[in-house]
């Protein structure tokens, strides 16, 4: 029995140690990734007719800069001026980009090596779940933060447009303001979709019984906005917040509906 005692916690220090290891490398991988999108840019080459790209150390052209580039053009309305504010506030917005790109490539990644770690001791039906759960996660975060770029930010900056017109005044906004507004809402709208992964999941591992989902779906309602509003700037006039809310309250009960199905299984 002494000698059970001794070695859990020797045990326990090598699994720390083998899931420190894991998580190492994502953590390296992170740091190559930020300094390649902040110090570096694509460059082309042309070899016997056929282009070929390459990293090119350029901190005036470099990959989060085209990236900065690609966002405005793509919903910046036209007459929406972006302005440098602080001096340091154009390199603190490519240091965000450069974590946002660092962060969407490293985190899949990182959960690939959580899983791997923790597979051996997880039940059968646990183990399905962990394998097919970061597939809905990551896809639906995707979809999300698709979801945000293609709907609610354009239609929050022509509001601010059409409102700063409306009062006589410049439509501006400072980049490092506008870069962490995008980041916000697009993460936010995110992680939002996976409302009805978690619906799901816990239904499929037995902690919450389906037809607990539709009996408190007030609670659903009201959590919906509150999220909504989180992660809105609230500059629509509650046009962003209900569109917010309702897809949230739409996956929430896509969600409970795959729910009876899973429960049952």
């Amino acid at each position: 029995m002494a000698n059970d005692h001794s070695e859990s916690p020797r045990k326990f220090l090598e699994y720390l140690d083998e899931l420190i290891g894991r998580i190492r490398s994502s953590i390296i991988l992170f740091i190559a990734i930020f300094f390649l999108t902040f110090l570096f840019g694509i460059k082309e080459i042309t070899i016997q007719g056929i282009k070929l790209y390459y990293p090119f150390p350029d901190f005036y052209d470099s990959i989060s800069i085209d990236i900065i580039d690609l966002i405005e053009k793509r919903l910046i309305p036209p007459g929406f001026v972006l302005i440098n504010i602080s001096p340091f506030d154009t390199v603190v917005t490519i240091a965000y980009t450069s974590i946002a790109i660092s962060a969407a490539i490293t985190i899949p990644l990182m959960i690939y090596q959580i899983i791997k770690f923790s597979l051996p001791a997880l039940y059968p039906r646990e183990r399905r779940a962990i394998v097919i759960a970061p597939v809905a996660i990551i896809s639906l975060f995707v979809i999300g933060v698709a979801f945000s770029i293609i709907v609610i930010l354009p239609l929050l900056f022509k509001v601010i447009l059409i409102l700063s017109r409306s009062l006589n005044v410049e439509p501006t906004m400072g980049i490092k303001n506008f870069i962490s507004i995008i980041l916000t809402l697009s993460i936010g709208v995110g992680l939002s979709f996976e409302t009805p992964v978690i619906v799901v999941l816990l239904s499929y591992l037995k902690v919450v019984k389906p037809e607990v989902w539709f009996r408190n779906w007030r609670y659903a309602v009201i959590g919906a906005f509150f999220i909504a509003l989180l992660i809105s700037p609230g500059a629509t006039g509650g046009i962003m917040e209900l569109t917010i809310a309702t897809v949230i309250l739409s996956l929430y009960f896509v969600g409970a509906m795959i729910a009876f199905k899973v429960y049952k299984e």
